[in-house]
């Protein structure tokens, strides 16, 4: 499918979903939510993709909604229309069943935070800066936000990052456990590349029934993360991995698994 506003590439087992407007800083707009809704559909039923790093063209991540795409005459429902349309890929980032990488390679505010928020795993470069700067125009953070952010800072520091709009840098965003890791921008791309090929090795379904129980886990007792647990573990050793996993273990080499 051909896109506008976005570019989608797919090479051995990774998907690359780069957000395409570097002249607007890839704010998202409405014709941007609707190819990456369609683009999502299409990485979820692709078999050969199993890893997706989304990342932004230019010098930014992504400067969060394009406000002149906005009507201020709009009445609520329509607002309230067009936060449903960006909840849709929220929605697809996180119950994807495939690891998603964000790789931030620069300025990531708003719902481009957001956007980053709602991957499993955020590399980003060292003179990136992530903010959740919605206050700054009496808005409240939307695109899960309020769902993704106190779980990875706690409620406290995600109180102070909300009400003061404050911009972290890469590194302070690393330390409070914001993103997983801070390189030097020169190394970002061998960074993501080396960890997308990694999780493109691996076992993939068993990867997405983790990552479905852990965001169900969240919510949950102990009890009921046990028995996800334990459904989950009775479908994933009956899969292809499963088998040469164990067989590569007996073997003592490496497991060559294919994602079935």
């Amino acid at each position: 499918m051909n896109y506008e506003h976005i570019i989608l590439e797919k090479k051995e087992g990774v998907a690359t979903l780069t957000l395409n407007r570097p002249e607007k800083l890839n704010a998202i707009n409405r014709k941007m939510t609707e190819e990456l809704e369609n683009a999502m559909a299409e990485i979820g039923k692709d078999k050969d993709v199993r890893v997706l790093v989304i990342t932004g063209a230019g010098r930014a991540f992504c400067s969060g909604a394009d406000v002149s795409d906005m009507s201020p005459e709009a009445s609520p429902v329509e607002a309230r229309q067009w936060v449903h349309m960006a909840n849709k890929i929220i929605l697809a980032l996180t119950d994807l069943e495939k690891p998603v990488i964000a790789k931030v390679n620069g300025v990531a505010v708003g719902i481009g935070c957001s956007l980053a928020l709602s991957a499993d795993i955020i590399i980003a470069a060292e003179n990136a800066q992530l903010s959740l700067l919605f206050s700054r125009i009496g808005l409240i953070p939307d695109g899960g936000s309020l769902f993704h952010l106190p779980r990875l800072v706690g409620p406290a520091k995600a109180k102070e990052l909300i009400f003061t709009a404050k911009m972290v840098d890469a590194k302070e965003a690393e330390r409070i456990g914001l993103i997983n890791k801070a390189v030097p921008a020169d190394e970002l791309d061998n960074e993501v590349n080396k960890m997308a090929k990694q999780l493109a090795e691996g076992p993939t379904l068993a990867y997405g029934m983790a990552k479905k129980i852990i965001n169900k886990g969240l919510n949950m007792d102990l009890s009921s993360v046990l028995e996800f647990e334990a459904f989950g573990q009775t479908i994933a050793g009956t899969t292809e991995d499963a088998r040469e996993g164990v067989t590569a273990f007996l073997s003592k080499r490496k497991p060559e698994f294919k994602g079935r």
